[in-house]
C-alpha cells in the first residue's frame, strides 16, 4: 500500500480509519468516496493505494495502475475502485478494460505479479459520491458512535405507528433529548426501517416514510 505524499497545493490530503485499517485519500472526491464505502454494511475490509494492476497501452507497452481503493466484501468479492472526475469517464472505462484484460495482474512488492488478484474493478466519480451522500455518510457513522438502544426502540415503536409521508421533524417534536432523537431516526434510516423520499442530504425538513 502506496502511502500519499503529505501536501500538495492542489490535492485535499488526509486519512480516515475503517475496521483498524488506515486508509488514504489524496483529494476531496477520494474522501467521499471512501465515506460512502465505510458506510456500506457489507464491506469486510477496504484498503487505499492498492492494488497496483498491470495493462497494455495502445501500443502493447505493461503499464501499472495504482488503483485507489481494494473493497472486500463480506461474501468474499474483492472489488477495486478508480476514482476520477467524470469527465474523465471515456478514458478511465478504456483504461479498466484494459486491466480486465490483462486477468487483473497484480504487481506485487518483490517484483512477482498475482493473476486474478481482484474480481472486479469499478469506477466511482462525482456522481456516486455527491456532497449530499458524503454528508449524509458522516452524519450516520457519528450516529453509529452514539447510538442509544432505549431512544432508538422508542423512536421504532413511534414510526410503527406512523403512515404515509411525513417530515424528520416531526418525530423530534415532545422528546425530551432531540439530539438523541435525531441520532435513532438517522439509525432507522441507517437499517431501512425510514426512507428519504429524495437522495440529498438529511435534515429536519427531509420527508420520511416507513418501509413495511
Amino acid at each position: 500500500m502506496r502511502k500519499p505524499p503529505a501536501t500538495h497545493g492542489k490535492t485535499l490530503r488526509g486519512s480516515s480509519v475503517f475496521q483498524n485499517t488506515v486508509l488514504y485519500h489524496e483529494s476531496d472526491l477520494e474522501r467521499r468516496v471512501s465515506t460512502y464505502l465505510q458506510l456500506r454494511k457489507d464491506v469486510r475490509a477496504i484498503y487505499s493505494q492498492y492494488p497496483v494492476l498491470l495493462y497494455r497501452d495502445v501500443d502493447g507497452v505493461l503499464r501499472e495502475h495504482i488503483c485507489d481503493y481494494c473493497v472486500v466484501f463480506e461474501h468474499g468479492l474483492v472489488v477495486a475502485v478508480a476514482v476520477k472526475h467524470a469527465r474523465k469517464t471515456a478514458a478511465m472505462k478504456d483504461l479498466l478494460a484494459r486491466i480486465k484484460a490483462e486477468g487483473y495482474h497484480r504487481k506485487n512488492k518483490n517484483g512477482t505479479v498475482t493473476a486474478g488478484a481482484v474480481h472486479d474493478i469499478r469506477l466511482m466519480t462525482e456522481r456516486e459520491a455527491t456532497y449530499g451522500v458524503y454528508q449524509n455518510a458522516m452524519r450516520i457513522m457519528r450516529a453509529r458512535r452514539m447510538r442509544d438502544e432505549t431512544e432508538y426502540n422508542r423512536t421504532l415503536a413511534i414510526v410503527q405507528t406512523v403512515t404515509g409521508r411525513f417530515r424528520f421533524g416531526e418525530l423530534l417534536r415532545g422528546c425530551q433529548d432531540r439530539a438523541a432523537r435525531g441520532t435513532a431516526i438517522l439509525l432507522l434510516i441507517d437499517d431501512g426501517v425510514l426512507v428519504p423520499e429524495t437522495p440529498g442530504p438529511i435534515d429536519e425538513l427531509t420527508m420520511l416514510m416507513v418501509r413495511r
